[in-house]
């Protein structure tokens, strides 16, 4: 799960990081791909491939687009472009051709549980569940695959988006079991119980995520709210108090403004 950028509640750094762990994955299972391109040409793909997701990383989308292109010219067949170009396509709205990307990278890597779990989450936000979920089952199964955490969070989010609360959390909390210290499913759960008016729950999953070091403006509002769900006014300013310190200019601080004329 999932430390890249966390975005709670989004989709930014679970891509990216599933694409920062596959890099070595995808370049040691090339070889047999190299009958119709020169060990040259898929060098300079990889190498290529691996710049574009690196400037992915750094937001450059411009030039991660154009490191990418040239990794598919030099070789149309490696996964790992097809899946930052995906990535790309994603972060750029264009939503039909990340799909085409994800497809086309998982009928080169057809058991390859990064592309698995990239393509199950977009068909899961795009409502086609069904498949997006059989994807997910897929990863999930294979008990060598590093990121489990992130494929079992993206499933429960995925039972979320089909009204199973309770699948959900289950799925949330294998997501913890496979990694304790995972920050997005944390906050998710936090989230969940939250919505479902179980807010002591909700505080013990923000003191986790507190004690990691983890404190963002989406989860000092939480903070917030929950604590003004069970009462203590007392804690519930101290996380104002952070929120507006910290994270002034964000639009959670400006939230907390409209919330606290509500709460009196």
């Amino acid at each position: 799960m999932t430390a890249s950028v966390w975005v709670p509640g989004g989709y930014a750094g679970r891509t990216l990081l599933l694409l920062s762990l596959m890099v070595a994955g995808l370049l040691g299972g090339c070889a047999g791909m190299q009958s119709q391109t020169s060990v040259d040409q898929r060098r300079a793909a990889e190498v290529n491939a691996e710049l574009g997701i690196s400037y992915l990383r750094q937001n450059d989308l411009a030039q991660a687009q154009r490191a990418l292109e040239r990794a598919l010219q030099f070789d149309p067949q490696l996964a790992m472009a097809h899946l930052g170009m995906a990535s790309l396509r994603e972060r750029q709205g264009s939503t039909d051709s990340a799909v085409t990307h994800y497809r086309e990278a998982l009928a080169l890597e057809p058991h390859n549980p990064y592309v698995q779990t990239n393509l199950g989450d977009l068909l899961c936000r795009q409502e086609q569940f069904q498949e997006g979920q059989a994807l997910l089952a897929k990863a999930i199964a294979n008990t060598s695959y590093s990121a489990r955490e992130v494929a079992f969070l993206s499933a429960g989010i995925c039972d979320l988006r089909m009204g199973n609360v309770a699948g959900a959390e289950e799925r949330m909390r294998e997501a913890l079991r496979v990694d304790p210290e995972y920050h997005e499913a944390l906050y998710e759960l936090a989230l969940l119980t939250y919505a479902d008016g179980r807010a002591f729950q909700t505080r013990a999953f923000l003191s986790r995520l507190s004690a990691l070091g983890v404190v963002t403006p989406q989860s000092l509002l939480l903070c917030y709210r929950s604590e003004i769900q069970l009462g203590n006014r007392g804690d519930a300013q101290s996380c104002a108090d952070r929120l507006r310190r910290d994270f002034a200019d964000s639009k959670e601080a400006a939230e907390l403004v409209r919330l606290e004329r509500t709460h009196g």
